[in-house]
Parts: structure tokens; C-alpha cells; sequence
């Protein structure tokens, strides 16, 4: 049974110059902010127009303050940061990739900036420190053009493809063939370049692939089963293992609008509806 908490959003962190939060299961009406607004999905794509414009999809958004928008999280997940319009940052993005334009896509998916496990602890266990961690990377990589430079390629691609595929569809034996490399050439270089072994690395994603199906509407069952664990409650011993937190907790946390605010002089947000 679906659990219908829609939109399903995790904590709203504000600072001085940006806020973020994750969202999901929602189709907004059109609307727009006095923020620059950047979106990331985690998991499959969003769906994103303007105003008398035609539906598109995306892994990754970039939109200018002002613009009239609407926004279908479909059936995913999105990592939401809005940003002051005036900081240092927003105006490098105005005049470099958003220059001229409305909405700019750069070809950059999240998970070219953390990995499932971060980015699963910024989610689940709500953390003013942890997540601006995760921004701050974020917005550093946007300001440079993108520019971002990786120290194996061959780990990158592994990465991408754990995260980007359906946890049933990946095996070790999968990926290594993928790279050219031996299972156990392959086991030894991912715990080098990544500190982690490539085993908790695809359990991290998979629990990650399951609470963004709840968060997306699906039961803690069927989001267990979906994402290949032998029952909830073997999705519940992971989650509890890996993350401290059990999946019904995740759900019965999730309120509507629940702030953070992080700094004295927070970011002043408005969003209106057209």
C-alpha cells in the first residue's frame, strides 16, 4: 500500500546564502523563486518545463531567480538547493554556463560529487554539518564550469554504473568486465581509490535505491522487495546496520516543512505561484 505523504521532503536546511532539501512525490503547480534554483537527482530523472513550454527530462538543472517553472519529481528523487541570487556563487554560474539563459543542463549527475553512502547519511540522518558538506562540493564544482577532475576513471565508471543501475542488474563479475579487470583486481583498486570495499559500496546504493522508492510513495515492503532484499526485514537489518536508523523511522520522521536553520542571518526565500 502506498504510504500518499506527498510531497515527501526530507529536513529544509537554511543558511545565510542557500537552503536544501530532498524531494519527492510530488507534480508542483507553476511557480517560481527569488533564488537560483539548481536540482540533482539521485536516482532515475525529473521531468521540468517552464511556462508554455514542453516537458523535458533530466538527471541535473540549473534555473535562473524568477523563472516560472513546474516541476515533476517522477517517481525519483531530488536533491533541491536554492541559492541567493546575489552570493559569489550565483553570479559565476549567471556569467558562465547560465549565461543568457534561463535554464541551463550540465552534463554532471551527483554522483560525479559524493557517493551512495554520503549522500544516503545526508538523507537519513539529518545533519546541518554533513549537508553542507555536501553543497559546499556541489557548488564549488559549479562555479569551476564543471571543471572537475577524477583520480581513476575506471572507479568513476563503476561508481556511475552502481548508481545508475537497478541493484538486481549488478554483480561484481558485471562490473569487472566493464573495466577489463580480473573480480579480484577489481575488488582491490575500488578499496583503494574509494577507502570502502566495492561490497558495502553496492549494499550502501541499495538501501539508498530502496528509501528513495518510499520516498517516492512506495511501502517499506514493496520498496524492499523492489530493490532486491529478501523482505523488509532484511531491508530493515541493513539500514539499521549501515545507518543507525530503521526504514520506519525514516518514514514516521518525514513532517511537512520542517526547517533547520543553520545560520543567524538566514537566506530570505520566497516562492510565488503563477
Amino acid at each position: 500500500m502506498k504510504h500518499g505523504k506527498s510531497p515527501f521532503t526530507s529536513f529544509y536546511y537554511v543558511w545565510n546564502k542557500a537552503s536544501a532539501v530532498f524531494y519527492s512525490a510530488c507534480k508542483t503547480p507553476f511557480h517560481s523563486h527569488n533564488t537560483m534554483q539548481l536540482i540533482l537527482d539521485t536516482q532515475n530523472n525529473f521531468r521540468f518545463r517552464v511556462k508554455n513550454g514542453q516537458w523535458n527530462t533530466y538527471k541535473s538543472l540549473i534555473i535562473r531567480e524568477n523563472v516560472c517553472h513546474q516541476l515533476d519529481t517522477h517517481n525519483s528523487v531530488q536533491l533541491i538547493i536554492y541559492l541567493d541570487a546575489e552570493s559569489n556563487g550565483a553570479k559565476d554560474i549567471k556569467s558562465g554556463p547560465l549565461l543568457g539563459k534561463e535554464i541551463y543542463a550540465p552534463d554532471l549527475n551527483i554522483f560525479h560529487l559524493v557517493n551512495s553512502h554520503e549522500l544516503e547519511q545526508a538523507l537519513v540522518n539529518p545533519e546541518a554539518g554533513r549537508m553542507e558538506s555536501l553543497i559546499k562540493i556541489i557548488l564549488e564544482n559549479l562555479s569551476k564550469e564543471i571543471g572537475i577532475q577524477f583520480s581513476d576513471e575506471r572507479i568513476l565508471l563503476i561508481e556511475q554504473t552502481i548508481s545508475h543501475t537497478h541493484p538486481a542488474e549488478v554483480s561484481i563479475e558485471m562490473l569487472a568486465k566493464k573495466i577489463y579487470l580480473s573480480q579480484s583486481r577489481l575488488r582491490s583498486l575500488f578499496k583503494k581509490v574509494t577507502g570502502t570495499s566495492i561490497h558495502h559500496y553496492m549494499l550502501c546504493n541499495k538501501i539508498r535505491f530502496a528509501t528513495n522508492l518510499i520516498m517516492a510513495g512506495n511501502s517499506i515492503n514493496e520498496a524492499a522487495v523492489e530493490a532486491g532484499f529478501t523482505d523488509s526485514s532484511h531491508f530493515h537489518k541493513m539500514m539499521v546496520k549501515l545507518f543507525g536508523i530503521a526504514p520506519s523511522d525514516f518514514l514516521k520522521n518525514n513532517k511537512p516543512t520542517q526547517y533547520v536553520i543553520c545560520d543567524k542571518d538566514r537566506l530570505v526565500f520566497k516562492t510565488n505561484l503563477a
